[in-house]
C-alpha cells in the first residue's frame, strides 16, 4: 500500500453564525462541543498532519478551548466579509509549510470517522484528485484539494464564487467518493436544523 501523502486540514470557526442565534462552534455536540468534535475527529488521522483552525467572532473564547498538539490557530479579522476571507487567512496560515494537500471543512457540517476514512482512502489512491463525499446522490462535504491546486485558495474571493470558482476550474479533476453517513451533506443554519440533526447523529 502506498503511502497517503500528507493532508492539513482547514477547519472554518470565523463567522457569527446569525440565522442560528448563537456561536454554531460553541454549540453541544454528544458531550462536547461542535468545535472540539471537529477538531477531535480530524485529529483521529495520523495522515492529517496538522488543523489550521480559523477563528475570527469569539475567537478568544473559542481559542481558549482547543488543546491539541495539531491544532494551529490563524485569526481572521475580516470575518464580517465572508467565507472566502477565512479561507484566505488558512491558506496564509499553511504557506510556511511545504506543499500539501487539504480538507477543507466547516464547523457547522459534522464530521464522522464514516465520511473522513473515505476520503483518506481515496486520497491515497488519487493524491492528484479533488475528493468530494457522496451520500444518497447527493454530492457533500469535506472536499479535499490536491497539494498543486492549495494555492489558488490565496485567490479565492466571494463575489467570484468563493471555493466552487476552483472546482469549476479543475472539475475534470473532481472525483466522487461514497460515504455512509448522512452528515455529509447536512447543512445546520437554524436551531430546528440543528435540534433534527443532534437527535440522529450526535454520539
Amino acid at each position: 500500500m502506498k503511502p497517503t501523502p500528507p493532508v492539513a486540514a482547514l477547519l472554518l470557526a470565523a463567522g457569527e453564525s446569525a440565522r442560528m442565534g448563537q456561536s454554531k462552534a460553541l454549540l453541544s455536540w454528544g458531550t462536547t462541543s461542535l468545535l472540539e468534535h471537529q477538531v477531535s475527529t480530524l485529529a483521529l488521522y495520523t495522515e492529517i498532519s496538522r488543523i489550521v483552525v480559523v477563528l475570527g467572532h469569539k475567537a478568544n473564547e473559542l481559542q481558549a478551548t482547543l488543546h491539541h498538539a495539531k491544532v494551529q490557530i490563524a485569526i481572521n479579522h475580516n470575518y464580517r466579509e465572508g467565507r472566502a476571507s477565512s479561507l484566505v487567512t488558512g491558506a496564509k496560515a499553511l504557506t510556511d509549510s511545504v506543499p500539501t494537500s487539504v480538507l477543507v471543512c466547516n464547523v457547522d457540517q459534522p464530521l464522522a470517522p464514516e465520511i473522513i476514512a473515505p476520503l483518506i482512502a481515496a486520497h491515497r489512491a488519487h493524491p492528484e484528485a479533488i475528493l468530494r463525499p457522496v451520500h444518497a446522490g447527493h454530492t457533500g462535504h469535506p472536499l479535499i484539494l490536491p497539494s498543486d491546486v492549495t494555492p489558488e485558495l490565496l485567490l479565492v474571493r466571494d463575489k467570484t464564487l468563493g471555493l466552487r470558482a476552483i472546482t469549476a476550474r479543475h472539475k475534470k479533476r473532481i472525483r466522487s467518493v461514497p460515504v455512509t453517513s448522512g452528515l455529509a451533506i447536512l447543512n445546520l443554519n437554524t436551531p430546528a436544523e440543528f435540534r433534527a440533526a443532534h437527535a440522529q447523529y450526535a454520539p
